[in-house]
């Protein structure tokens, strides 16, 4: 049974259970920079992260023991980060025109602002052009 990204990072903190390396479906499913990418999400596990990163392309069995010996045994939640909302330049610069500050700190404004408050300022700036808002 091939075993998903959530039943590795389980078996790394909830249930300790070791990479079994006799198992090929096992091995392959476990790819090291995606669970580290998880692992990372929780920001008390970025230095163990470091550490590890240190050293390259670690073999799978080994970073799988790595972490199994150092992250704590509890049921643990890896909330991911999605990337910020991203628009155009245009639309950008209709924020930064409307809140009266540089392009830099309307991309932060951006992640603020919900998507109907956004689209309100842009019909604001955009209104006779031939816009799709």
């Amino acid at each position: 049974m091939k075993m998903s990204l959530f039943d590795h990072l389980n078996n790394l903190t909830l249930n300790k259970v070791e990479l079994n390396k006799n198992n090929d479906e096992e091995t392959k499913s476990y790819t090291p920079y995606m669970i580290s990418r998880f692992v990372s999400m929780c920001d008390m596990y970025i230095p163990i992260i470091n550490e590890i990163n240190k050293y390259g392309n670690v073999p799978a069995h080994i970073h799988h023991r790595f972490f199994i010996n150092l992250l704590p045994k509890r049921k643990q939640y890896f909330k991911y980060i999605k990337k910020s909302k991203e628009l155009n330049e245009e639309e950008l610069s209709y924020i930064a025109k409307y809140f009266e500050v540089g392009i830099r700190e309307a991309k932060l404004y951006i992640n603020l602002l919900s998507k109907d408050t956004i689209t309100e300022i842009i019909k604001i700036y955009s209104y006779g052009k031939n816009s799709k808002v």
